[in-house]
């Protein structure tokens, strides 16, 4: 009952967002689009409907008297500017300095509401990220709504703070009430630090109100230690004590799970999803992008070859792994037993090094980038008919968020095994494709180029005797007198015979 209640569920969601997308199509063609790599809407330009962009910088100085929606790497509303409508951007960074009359959307990496903004009446801000910050002087007249690693306020959020990550920082003040699920205070951040291009300060991961922070309302929260409060707490404090950060990608059903559960278990695992994904693949864009562009070009060019290797190196994982692990069992042994002085300690740590980089890397060919080059051909298939140029980092990582966006929903769908299923096929793919690739490279870096064989020297040819004849240099058979005479021999003059022996035009007769 409860697995076809699921499906039901599963199906009807999937429904809902392809007519959302049949909608928002419809909408597009009746709206402005912009597309480029710089986008301006300068001061004094006035947009009379919604617009739709895909940029690498997004500047507003104008007036849009609708909706913006659309992707940006770095997107920057001025002092001056003025939004009617909602704005739902994904990308690098959103930065708000102007006015905004309704809600703000973001799906990324950094938010920064600004000291100033000016935001209509009941604006929320949602935003699925890794930083969210409310500015020193800022106002936010509704609700914040995060998921993602922290967020930061040090203005004032008029609504209610509903948080869930890892770390939450108050400053300001907070009119409504708070409720959060953080981490443990006395952990370090628990991401891998890579040079973003924005200004992010990571906050270890808890609750903390400082002392200049203040809550109106009351404060719930989850984690596995108390947070830091020296702030002022007019409600009541409710604290729930958890062993373990929840892992929001496999949430619990019950029997009493009912539909709106399972969509927002769904919608929390997506969002989870992408998050893990779209750090990883800023960190290897960064770092090694080819690692990522050229397996997802190989795969459209050699989908049942990835496919293929991607499942036998599966298959051969779990024992490659097992005898590295008896290898380095036995090698502990012997250098145990061997004195070796002070390369035994050497040998030791080189060993663990070795080890760990091999597990680790598997792991992280499995887990994410073979993930990520599928979700990067799924990303360059939708994009398509915006041309956009790849080989810039801010139009990669937007068709990679896309991607991911899609692979997310489509493999955490809350159908049995069809997630699964779809998950197991896009590894599978992924590793055959960066396999492909490796080799490929291998093959370039050494192995030399040979020139192929183009078969036997060739041989002078001997003329047959026919056309040495015609050539002059031997003499001709004479004709058989038995056979009749040719028609034309008769008019040759008398005593004209052609086979007797004569010299070579180049020799002078004598």
């Amino acid at each position: 009952m409860r697995q076809g209640r699921l499906r039901a569920t599963g199906l009807l969601l999937i429904g809902l967002v392809i007519a959302s997308l049949l909608t928002l199509i419809g909408t597009v063609s009746a709206s402005e689009f912009r597309g480029g790599d710089q986008c301006v809407i300068e001061a004094g330009e006035v947009i009379e409907s919604d617009v739709y962009l895909i940029c690498n910088t997004l500047t507003v100085e104008g007036t849009i008297r609708g909706d913006i929606v659309g992707g940006a790497w770095s997107a920057t509303f001025k002092p001056g500017s003025s939004v009617d409508g909602d704005i739902w951007l994904a990308g690098g960074q959103l930065q708000i300095e102007g006015a905004v009359a309704d809600d703000i959307r973001f799906l990324g990496v950094d938010l920064d509401l600004t000291g100033r903004a000016q935001l209509g009446e009941r604006s929320d801000l949602t935003a699925v990220a890794l930083n969210v910050e409310v500015w020193r002087g800022a106002t936010l007249p509704g609700d914040l709504i995060m998921l993602g690693y922290q967020a930061i306020i040090s203005g004032v959020v008029q609504g209610d703070v509903f948080f869930n990550g890892s770390a939450l920082a108050i400053g300001g003040t907070v009119e409504g009430n708070v409720d959060a699920r953080v981490g443990s205070g006395d952990a370090s951040p628990n991401f891998i630090p890579f040079p973003f291009p924005f200004s992010v300060s990571f906050q270890p991961p808890g609750l903390t109100v400082q002392p200049t922070g203040q809550i109106n309302g009351s404060l719930t929260y989850r984690s596995p230690r108390p947070g830091n409060i020296n702030g002022q707490i007019s409600g009541a404090i409710t604290y729930t004590a958890e062993m373990a950060q929840p892992d929001i990608t496999q949430p619990a059903l019950s029997q009493e799970t009912g539909p709106i559960d399972v969509v927002v278990g769904y919608l929390r695992t997506v969002i989870q999803n992408v998050l893990s994904l779209m750090v990883a693949g800023v960190i290897i864009l960064i770092i090694a992008p080819a690692w990522i562009r050229e397996p997802s070009r190989l795969v459209a060019r050699n989908l049942t070859p990835s496919f293929g290797g991607g499942l036998i190196l599966t298959i051969m994982a779990a024992p490659i792994i097992l005898l590295i692990l008896l290898t380095s069992v036995l090698l502990f042994v012997i250098l145990s037993i061997v004195t070796l002085g002070g390369f035994t300690g050497m040998a030791l740590l080189l060993v663990i090094i070795i080890n760990a980089i091999m597990i680790g890397g598997f792991t992280l060919l499995i887990f994410y980038m073979a993930r990520l080059v599928v979700a990067d051909l799924i990303g360059r298939a939708i994009t398509r008919r915006f041309n956009l140029p790849a080989d810039r980092l801010g139009y990669s990582l937007l068709i990679l968020l896309v991607g991911i966006a899609i692979y997310a929903l489509l493999t955490h769908v809350p159908v049995p095994y069809v997630g699964l299923v779809i998950d197991a096929v896009g590894v599978f793919i992924g590793l055959g494709a960066i396999a492909l690739h490796s080799r490929r490279l291998y093959q370039r870096t050494f192995q030399p180029y040979t020139q192929p064989a183009l078969g036997p020297e060739p041989h002078e040819l001997t003329l047959p005797e026919t056309l040495e004849t015609l050539r002059g240099h031997v003499p001709g058979p004479p004709p058989d007198s038995s056979e009749p005479s040719q028609p034309g021999l008769s008019s040759l003059p008398q005593g004209f015979q052609w086979w007797e022996s004569s010299p070579p035009p180049d020799q002078p007769q004598e």
